[in-house]
């Protein structure tokens, strides 16, 4: 009875087969020690003899379910490194595995997306899931950078507050506030990891480095910026392009400009026509950490 009422418990609190199937196991340990404990307890005088066996035997076995729950993240681990080492596919698929299972349908939004305010324009469009995640703690991130002495600071804590507001009111979608928190994670990028994790959600950000501690932790990662890099026109060779010049290149014969998205164009001889806009025909392409730039020659016409 103990056993099924544990497990529906365990069900309960995470819907995953893999920590279903993990979590009875470790109740399963739990009872294994405490039977070797309740015979020599059951001969114990009246009272102590009845009932104290029972009592170990749910104290084990919740503390042995408790034991598993504190060790889920390296669990996870130790299932995605057995996959990855002898290719199990079967086992991502039982498992659940973060890298195999299907594309989680929420999204977590850090306090950098919000920041940078171009998320309210994807949701408006309708290319976000259809529940988007703002946790508390980024709450409480943003209303701290709003409240900072330095005036830009406040500027990107008051822009980051209203772009959770116009997500709230955005349609075709649910906005969601929730209340998770790990008190024992200090780091909010950390906190973040185990907030997707526990609910198998994608994770928004345009923060480099939470991006690849992210992604090292096999959490599928949303972001803004390499969004607007892969949707930059790609430019062939002989494609006519019109650019203004804004400073010279590594050779002091170069022209730099951008277009309108940011696209860097290097025009080869135009480096003394800086602040004009020219005509130039595109050559090559070179793809580069920041993105893709190109190479152009002035046009004779």
């Amino acid at each position: 009875m103990l056993f099924v009422v544990v497990a529906i418990l365990e069900v309960l609190a995470r819907p995953s087969l893999k920590h279903v199937f993990f979590g009875v196991i470790s109740v399963i340990l739990g009872l294994m020690v405490a039977a070797l404990l309740a015979d020599p307890l059951s001969k114990l005088p009246s009272f102590w003899g009845t009932y104290l066996p029972l009592v170990v035997s749910v104290v084990f076995a919740i503390a042995a379910l408790l034991l598993y729950r504190k060790m889920i993240p390296a669990v996870d681990h130790w299932i995605e490194a057995i996959i990855k080492t002898f290719g199990i596919g079967g086992l991502a698929a039982i498992f659940g595995s973060h890298q195999h299972r299907s594309l989680a349908s929420d999204v977590i939004i850090d306090t950098s997306t919000l920041i940078d305010g171009r998320i309210v324009n994807v949701a408006k469009l309708g290319y976000l899931p259809q529940k988007v995640l703002v946790p508390r703690f980024i709450m409480a991130e943003l209303q701290n950078i709003a409240d900072s002495k330095d005036s830009d600071r406040r500027n990107k804590g008051k822009r980051g507050l209203a772009a959770v507001e116009q997500l709230r009111v955005a349609k075709g979608m649910l906005f969601q506030i929730v209340s998770d928190d790990f008190l024992e994670i200090i780091e909010v990028d950390h906190k973040l990891v185990a907030l997707a994790k526990k609910r198998n959600a994608q994770l928004m950000t345009t923060d480099f480095n939470l991006n690849k501690v992210a992604s090292t932790e096999n959490i599928r990662v949303l972001n803004v910026n390499e969004l607007a890099q892969k949707l930059r026109p790609q430019l062939l060779p002989g494609d006519r392009i019109t650019v203004r010049l804004v400073h010279v290149g590594k050779d002091k014969s170069q022209g730099v400009g951008y277009l309108a998205d940011g696209t860097m164009i290097v025009v080869e001889n135009a480096g003394g026509m800086l602040e004009k806009e020219v005509s130039a025909s595109v050559t090559r392409s070179l793809q580069t950490a920041a993105g893709q730039m190109y190479f152009a020659k002035l046009r004779k016409d």
